[in-house]
């Protein structure tokens, strides 16, 4: 008993943690159970282009789309999911439960980089990112901006990696001892294998920074420059400046490129492949040619919208009280400056991590106001990475103060911070998550769609069309291939948005190989969703059914209905 009670005692940190771990984990597992998540037209896009490398066994050199029509990320978003993909056969939820277990595999990865050296800051900040709001909002469907927010949790565990390695990493004189004729081997090779650490390190973080790219660019496009100017910078500050110190740091810097330019070159063949398309696109809209990401606003505008989408993030960085927020994260800053600035303690270990995260906020910023059009929200989900990281190294370093009131104050805090989190995910399970959903893009809804037409055309072979407000009819074309041949085992003659269009699915006789004769009924199955704003297109879009007759109709609550129709008969 007693060995047990001094176990706990001496890990009660990390057995809190687990808890929070296993608890956050269940209740974003309970929020999407039962296919209750968006599968919108980019999600079935995505599980289209990979069902597409898995049937045909095609690679891709790029993948999803970017705002830019026409300008495609690299391809590691689908090799990412592939796994997931291939273990469901298909089956959307994969890609949404593999997307969790990375969010808290990513959080548990930062606490082992910062737990050695900053135990309460590895505590402090993980309960934070397990608790954090917009951590659950992206949890809730499968998006590649939402999985920028925990890339952006292993971009800044590797930046943390390799630019704040362990001191005897770092200064390999420290190992060496004061008799150097008492060592049995040479002293060059132990420094040659901390070298060649701190390379691997650099190197992980360059293969980081560009596959996060390839997750959002809009984003992602500021990992490598900033670690590559605070590795300069800060390399150059520990030595005398001179011709041989600057080609020193850059062939120090080599591993960090080399890990970054290696994820490029999927890209580059394509670009290499198709006349530099996507290069020409870029410049063509950056100089002012294209105006695709929407007109440019004044600077005025731009520090507006700016200061409004940083306070957004704000926010939803934690569950605390929204009036008290704010106000904690300014007082934040004015600690941060001061000990910055006024003492002589910015040179601490410590003080640069959390120095690290206001350099970033402070580059994202610039960037972000020398970009010239409004930003979009899904944009900047990863930024609230670096605000939370750097809130929980004030909270750090308040609790390393010797004060009982300041610790007092900060359990509080971080008991005020679990209890509101947890509160409100349950209250959201309870009362949004476990009732019915009015969201025509809701799978469960859509699944219920698929049911229907299933249903009624009895074993036999059909057609089905699908007007959905985006026009492409991904969602529904993904799911009749894996839901209709998992639970009734086989698929539709045709599935299109509308009967005879140029080929946007390729290779589908390839893919689509289940089918089923339709007998001499010939049914056709119209699947509908409301179009809010133009609803007169769906008029026009019935239109091209106009000769055959409605056999069944049902509507569904979720502003969505299936029309059964056949050859009218004469």
């Amino acid at each position: 008993m007693k060995k047990t009670l001094g176990f706990i005692t001496r890990n009660v940190s990390l057995i809190f943690l687990i808890i929070l771990l296993f608890v956050s984990s269940v209740l974003k597992i309970l929020e999407v159970s039962g296919h209750n998540f968006p599968f919108t037209t980019d999600q079935g896009r995505d599980m289209v282009d990979m069902r597409h490398m898995v049937a045909t066994h095609t690679p891709r050199l790029v993948g999803p789309t970017t705002s830019i029509n026409g300008v495609l990320l690299g391809p590691f978003w689908y090799y990412f999911n592939l796994a997931p993909f291939i273990v469901g056969e298909g089956d959307p939820s994969y890609i949404v439960y593999w997307q969790i277990l990375w969010y808290q595999l990513s959080v548990v990865i930062l606490w082992f980089v910062l737990k050695k050296n900053h135990p309460s800051l590895a505590l402090i900040v993980s309960v934070l990112l397990l608790l954090m709001p917009t951590g659950f909002n992206t949890a809730r469907y499968f998006w590649n901006a939402n999985s920028m927010v925990f890339f952006t949790i292993l971009y800044f565990a590797a930046l943390i990696w390799a630019l704040f390695p362990d001191s005897k990493v770092e200064n390999p004189k420290d190992v060496i001892p004061k008799n150097i004729s008492s060592l049995r081997t040479p002293p060059t090779a132990g420094c040659g294998n901390l070298y060649e650490s701190s390379n691997f390190r650099l190197l992980i973080l360059g293969l980081i920074s560009g596959l996060a790219m390839q997750i959002e660019a809009a984003f992602g496009i500021l990992f490598f420059p900033f670690a590559f100017l605070y590795f300069v910078i800060s390399s150059s500050l520990r030595r005398t400046v001179g011709w041989q110190s600057i080609k020193h740091i850059f062939k120090n810097s080599i591993p960090l490129i080399a890990g970054f330019g290696l994820t490029l070159l999927p890209q580059v063949l394509f670009e290499l492949k198709h006349g530099f398309i996507m290069t020409k696109i870029l410049l063509r809209e950056f100089s002012g040619q294209g105006t695709m990401l929407g007109e440019k606003i004044t600077f005025a505008e731009k520090v507006a919208q700016r200061w409004e989408h940083l306070q957004l993030l704000i926010l939803r960085s934690t569950h605390l009280p929204p009036n008290y927020v704010p106000y904690l994260y300014l007082f934040a800053l004015v600690i941060f400056l001061y000990v910055y600035i006024i003492t002589k303690k910015s040179k601490s270990e410590a003080i640069k991590l959390w120095s690290l995260s206001f350099w970033f906020t402070l580059f994202a910023t610039v960037f972000y106001l020398l970009f010239p059009q409004k930003l979009k929200e899904w944009y900047t989900l990863g930024l609230s990475i670096p605000l939370v990281l750097f809130f929980g190294c004030f909270l750090s370093y308040l609790w390393e103060r010797k004060s009982i009131i300041i610790k007092t104050l900060i359990v509080v805090l971080m008991g005020m911070a679990v209890y509101y989190s947890l509160k409100s995910q349950w209250d959201y399970t309870r009362d949004v998550a476990w009732k019915p959903s009015d969201d025509r893009s809701n799978m469960r809804n859509e699944i219920a769609a698929l049911d229907w037409v299933y249903q009624n055309a009895e074993g036999k072979g059909f057609k089905v069309y699908s007007y959905l407000p985006s026009v492409y009819d991904f969602p529904y074309n993904h799911l009749f291939w894996w839901y209709g041949n998992h639970k009734y085992g086989y698929e539709p003659l045709e599935t299109a948005y509308l009967p005879g269009q140029p080929e946007y699915i390729r290779d589908v006789d390839k893919i689509w190989i289940n089918k089923r004769d339709s007998g001499s009924q010939d049914l056709t199955f119209l699947i509908i969703e409301e179009d809010m704003d133009m609803p007169k297109r769906t008029e026009v879009w019935l239109g091209n059914f106009s000769k055959l007759c409605l056999l069944k109709e049902k509507i569904f609550p979720w502003h969505a209905s299936v029309r059964m129709l056949s050859a009218c008969r004469r």
